[in-house]
């Protein structure tokens, strides 16, 4: 039988079952004159009624009887040859066959073309129509979809594009060469040690200048202009009206803005994930666009336990993520980017603070992006992925947090700025990176065996022909507060440099075609060249001490220009990065902390003991996966933060 659409509004049938009033019915009728979507969303975000009481009433409006998915799921088989994203996407699931035709289960209005593309789809000759919720959809997708959802998950990329997955670790030759390289060193070392110790402080002072050089350099083309962005909008505005062209909006109406995803990896985050939620709340986005999925590991009993008792609110989804290996962040990512509505998707780790601003923000720079691209640069490279800046909430509560400010100051709002403007691979951080769903699809997401999976997929996204780039709007972090864990997070990320650098040498070719001159030297000076810097730093730091007591005392023979080059490469590369980090630090944050980048070159030795602790995982355990503890400074309010927030 043909389910007849009933003429009447959903808003008269619920008043006329007294579940809501004829107030509530104007206020969700005035917020989705002002924001669209569905009265019925507006209506279950206000309170009004709950989930299963606005698809009762939808029920009744489209002639097709409610059905409890969870209780009676749809036949076996007859989901999995579509695919969980496709499903997801259109908003029904296929219930049970029917002679020649087939009954299906709807959260949308099941218009006549509706029926015709669901029957082409599915390959029969009439459609029967029931509804169901959403919760109810998604949870038939998950159990009948669960090999699929956890492949994809996991082992996808790795299939798909092998060369592009860490999951086979380092080729033969990468392995090889690095310890030839390092037997090498010893051996010279007992045959011939001064000849050995001047190539291997030449060396050292190469890497090191290169890494520390491009760095400034990239550094220096956009420097510190975190607060430039209404003197840049006001130089686009005038030269858009020069040229004839309509000017974009400042703020881009509620109406036209399109639902966005949040992904938010949790794990063992049970004493802050309530504040992350608190903070997501307050975005400066309509929350009948806003979806919210909070990702949990199956064994993480305490964070799920605790999400469940905040009861949060309706635009937030709990999806837990089945066991499976590896039990990584892009994992859990891969496995909720399967469920995400959203035309745009972006992670949030448990204990951000994005700005309010930040989505609205980003909608308008991919706007902004098309716009050019089809009025002004046509050859521009489509941009897919805008990466926040990232700032600390307790930048001045120690000594390892203000030197770690300092750090992320130079690196987000001075070199990856420099990146973007220069148009080379930007190397993604990873939180606040915002995607367009379908091309983040396209790419193949994350990879899970990649424990710096953001900056493999940033370069990634260069190696296929798109652009990564900048927002101003900021994301507050917890930056460690105790060397131990400080050491555990940077070992994990060096290690990830050393296995994207790897992935992305196994074709150099391929890489230097699509990415030039440029692109090549940013992958060998910056991904390449910072764990090397890292490893190499004592033998530079060193190089003075070397130069005193090796010439002074015991009559070490160092060539002349090994001594003036090496010593000059020491002080200047240092200094250089102490001024600019410092520089960084002050306009981000204050005097307090641009102070602390004269302990660089200490805060260094920390990152050498990291980068060796990184050499020797990426041998043994390439994808062992070391947590960041959270939370251990969350009741501390830093007033530097708290009072230079980008907006």
């Amino acid at each position: 039988m043909v389910a007849r659409i009933d003429a009447a509004r959903v808003g008269e049938i619920l008043i006329d079952a007294g579940l809501i009033t004829d107030q509530q019915l104007r206020d969700a009728l005035r917020l989705q004159h002002l924001e669209g979507g569905l009265i019925g969303r507006h209506l279950i975000l206000l309170g009004a009624v709950n989930r299963r009481e606005m698809y009762d009433a939808l029920a009744q409006q489209w002639n097709a009887p409610l059905i409890d998915l969870v209780a009676e799921p749809p036949e076996a088989g007859l989901l999995s040859v579509i695919g969980p994203e496709r499903l997801i996407e259109a908003g029904w699931v296929p219930w049970k066959r029917e002679g020649a035709g087939a009954i299906i289960a709807t959260t949308v209005p099941p218009t006549e073309q509706f029926r015709a593309d669901a029957a082409e789809l599915l390959g029969v000759r009439h459609i029967s129509v029931r509804t169901t919720t959403d919760w109810d959809l998604n949870q038939a997708v998950e159990a009948a979809c669960r090999t699929t959802l956890l492949f994809g998950a996991s082992e996808a990329l790795a299939t798909t594009s092998s060369d592009e997955s860490a999951k086979d670790g380092l080729r033969r030759w990468q392995l090889v060469v690095p310890l030839t390289i390092v037997a090498s060193i010893v051996v010279g070392l007992v045959v011939d040690a001064p000849t050995t110790l001047i190539f291997l402080l030449s060396a050292a002072n190469l890497i090191f200048v290169m890494n520390i050089g491009f760095k400034v350099l990239a550094g220096l083309r956009a420097p510190f202009n975190v607060r430039a962005k209404e003197k840049w909008n006001d130089e686009v505005a005038i030269e858009r009206a020069q040229r004839g062209l309509p000017v974009l909006p400042q703020r881009t109406p509620d109406d036209e803005l399109p639902v966005y995803t949040i992904l938010v990896p949790a794990y063992k985050e049970a004493n802050i994930i309530n504040k992350l939620l608190a903070n997501l709340g307050v975005l400066d986005y309509p929350k009948s666009k806003l979806e919210v999925l909070v990702l949990l590991e199956a064994d993480d009993i305490e964070t799920i336990t605790a999400v469940r008792l905040i009861r949060p609110p309706e635009y937030v989804r709990l999806v837990i993520v089945p066991p499976g290996d590896p039990q990584t962040k892009p994992r859990a990512c891969n496995y909720g980017l399967s469920f995400a509505r959203g035309e745009f998707v972006v992670i949030y780790d448990a204990e951000d603070r994005p700005n309010s601003s930040q989505l609205r923000d980003t909608v308008a720079a991919f706007r902004r992006d098309e716009f050019e691209r089809d009025n002004v640069h046509s050859d521009q490279r489509e941009l897919v992925c805008l990466q926040g800046a990232l700032n600390y909430f307790n930048a001045d509560y120690n000594v390892l947090t203000r030197m770690f400010a300092v750090e992320y100051a130079h690196w987000f709002d001075a070199m990856l700025p420099g990146l973007d403007r220069s148009h080379l691979p930007i190397p993604l951080g990873g939180t606040s990176n915002h995607f367009k769903t379908k091309v983040l699809r396209k790419l193949g997401a994350w990879d899970p065996y990649n424990v710096t999976e953001d900056a493999d997929l940033g370069l990634r996204v260069s190696a296929h022909g798109y652009r990564v780039g900048m927002i101003e709007a900021s994301t507050g972090e917890e930056a460690c507060a105790e060397v131990p864990a400080w050491i555990r997070q940077r070992t994990r990320w060096i290690k990830g440099y050393i296995m994207t650098a790897a992935v992305n040498t196994r074709h150099p070719i391929r890489w230097f075609k699509v990415n030039g001159f440029f692109g090549a030297l940013s992958l060998v000076a910056l991904i390449i060249g910072t764990p090397l810097a890292f490893m190499l730093y004592p033998l530079v730091l060193g190089f003075t001490v070397i130069t005193y007591i090796g010439v002074r005392f015991i009559g070490l023979d160092l060539p002349e220009w090994l001594l003036v080059t090496g010593m000059i490469n020491m002080l200047f590369s240092n200094s250089l990065m102490i001024i600019l980090s410092g520089l960084a630090a002050y306009k981000r944050y204050n005097w307090r902390i641009a102070m602390f980048a004269l302990l660089n070159p200490v805060y260094w030795i920390l990152h050498s003991i990291a980068a060796w602790r990184a050499f020797w995982q990426i041998v043994f355990s390439p994808h062992h996966w070391e947590k960041t503890p959270h939370g251990l400074t969350e009741e501390y309010e830093d007033s530097a933060f708290e009072g230079n927030s980008i907006a």
